[in-house]
């Protein structure tokens, strides 16, 4: 579970604070009413992911793959199957990792002043978070619509201690659905993060267990 750009609409409007471009801002809030709306009635998702992680460090950008499964209002659990079997799961405050067959997992706790927190909560928030809201921490530009399909939004932070690690999160949001079809995270480092991803099932019946990691008994959690 890895990744990280969303919504911008630089010359159009900052949402938080009510401004907008004559020419587009009521056309551009209908969109995300619209897109809320339809984000809302995905109660539970499953889908495959594609990720690739391109960074300064290593020449050829790594590649992974998997599934996905989301359950409101947040829990997010990712099965990494390629290059090797990874599981991370979210609730709450906590995400956990594990790697089958190993003797130990890991805990993490999230916390506001927490820079992992920072780090992933451009990714948690497409699961986690109304659309709109993202307006409140980042600069949204809305770049048209791609293919007759996909709305392409991007989305800059607007806080000083975000961006010395975050430059700018780039979506693809499904017109017909309001799903997050692609999301690309830049880090002010130059590195980059992309996850697509396909086959989405909106709404299947997921329990709690269906999004938690089962943790054999003689595995240490550290913490």
């Amino acid at each position: 579970m890895k990744g990280k750009g969303i919504f911008v609409f630089a010359v159009i409007a900052f949402l938080s604070t009510g401004l907008w471009v004559p020419a587009f801002g009521q056309e551009v809030e209908k969109l995300i009413r619209i897109i809320d709306a339809q984000q809302r009635e995905i109660e539970t998702l499953t889908a495959d992911f594609t990720q690739k992680k391109e960074t300064r460090i290593v020449k050829k950008p790594l590649l992974s793959s998997g599934v996905v499964k989301f359950k409101r209002p947040d829990q997010i659990y990712w099965h990494y199957t390629q290059p090797e079997s990874m599981e991370v799961a979210v609730s709450g405050k906590g995400v956990w990792i594990y790697y089958p067959g190993s003797f130990q997992a890991e805990k993490y706790k999230l916390g506001k002043n927490n820079r992992l927190t920072q780090s992933l909560e451009p990714l948690l928030a497409i699961f986690q978070k109304p659309f709109s809201q993202l307006s409140a921490g980042y600069t949204v530009i809305y770049e048209g619509l791609d293919a007759g399909r996909l709305h392409h939004f991007r989305l800059q932070p607007r806080d000083a201690k975000v961006q010395k690690f975050l430059s700018e999160v780039d979506l693809r949001i499904d017109k017909t659905s309001g799903a997050v079809i692609r999301f690309i995270m830049i880090e002010a480092n130059g590195d980059r993060l992309n996850l697509e991803f396909k086959n989405l099932l909106f709404n299947p019946p997921l329990t709690d267990d269906d999004l938690k990691i089962k943790i054999p008994p003689s595995v240490k959690v550290m913490e």
